[in-house]
């Protein structure tokens, strides 16, 4: 099956697309083409991990905010010009597969020109824009959250499946980083807030242990000057590092919030308030809410209270029942709807 594939910019785009066309390859024999962002996360991790998918490298911004911004109308007449170059190189895709973020929409629309089935995966409590105007044509829409639906148009709602986002899984021994330690997650690319803010704590918390991604090498330097601290620029293998954690400071973007639910760990979340739609914010209420984690506003947070709150965040336990992956759940789907 030949599969035209887009998702990137960040990690929260690009690996949920990843874990479907992994749990896709274990089913059936798979070609991807997949479109990168020159300057996205995918043109560094696909080489290295998937050396044999076709990358389409494409060069444009996505849209300012608001979306009536001036800006905006030579950003989009360059997506627009990108759409011959894509056009070509998906001759022949027997489906489309996207995850959101700019670099999906002209794939999107290039795949409903063609007639190729669309599927979009939306891993936010608030689709984001280009997710929510390629559903109008796609075949099938997965989302992580029960409360997304009410955010898709009504005419394409009987065609949302709610499956919870797509897991990489990986196998692995927890000797990397041990056990029983607080993980400390950026995002992708790292948070210098949180950075900051965890350093202030590492001066005075001395009886926990910490692993940090950092995003940032000079960030991993300084935060290894502390004992009870293990700081990497990148965690490669996060199953790993979940695995061994027994609560996590992060970041409240849809992958981070979703592995933390997956792996049942209990999670002191600090969303970025200026990611699109305010996303983040809707993402740590929505665990809130269910009881696995524990809100921080930017705003808010001093080191004192961070400390406390991660004392009520270990509190909640963490759960380990075992879980079916929602990758597994949308290949399913996608194969029974293309048969």
């Amino acid at each position: 099956m030949k599969i035209a594939a887009a998702g990137g910019g960040t990690g929260g785009h690009l690996y949920p697309a990843l874990s479907v066309l992994e749990s896709l390859a274990r089913m059936t024999e798979i070609e991807v083409t997949y479109l990168c962002l020159k300057r996205g996360l995918e043109s560094k991790i696909i080489p290295q991990e998937y050396p044999e998918y076709k990358m389409v490298t494409v060069d444009f911004k996505g849209l300012h905010r608001p979306i009536f911004h001036p800006v905006n109308f030579t950003r989009l007449l360059k997506i627009f010009q990108n759409e011959s170059i894509i056009a070509s190189e998906v001759d022949g895709c027997e489906m489309g597969f996207v995850t959101g973020g700019y670099v999906s929409y002209p794939l999107g629309r290039v795949c409903i020109k063609k007639k190729i089935p669309i599927f979009v995966q939306e891993q936010n409590v608030i689709p984001g824009l280009s997710n929510r105007s390629l559903s109008l044509r796609a075949q099938k829409i997965f989302v992580a959250f029960e409360e997304s639906v009410k955010y898709f148009p009504r005419s394409v709602r009987k065609k949302v499946v709610v499956t919870g986002n797509p897991i990489r899984v990986r196998d692995c021994t927890r000797g990397s980083f041990g056990e029983d330690y607080i993980l400390v997650l950026g995002g992708s690319r790292g948070s210098e807030f949180i950075n900051a803010l965890m350093e202030q704590v590492y001066k005075t918390e001395k009886q926990m242990r910490f692993i940090h991604s950092t995003g940032d090498s000079n960030w991993t330097k300084r935060l290894s000057n502390y004992e009870n601290v293990q700081a990497f620029d990148y965690i490669y293998d996060m199953s790993c590092a979940w695995k061994g954690a027994k609560a996590v400071v992060s970041r409240a973007g849809a992958i981070a919030v979703s592995e933390m639910l997956y792996y049942g760990v209990p999670g002191l979340l600090i969303p970025w308030e200026g990611s699109a739609g305010n996303h983040q914010l809707f993402n740590a209420m929505y665990v809130e809410k269910i009881k696995r984690g524990i809100l921080a506003r930017e705003k808010d947070l001093t080191p004192r209270l961070l400390i406390e709150k991660l004392a009520h965040t270990i509190s909640l336990g963490k759960k380990t029942e075992e879980k079916v992956n929602p990758a597994e759940l949308i290949a399913k789907i996608i194969l029974e709807e293309l048969r």
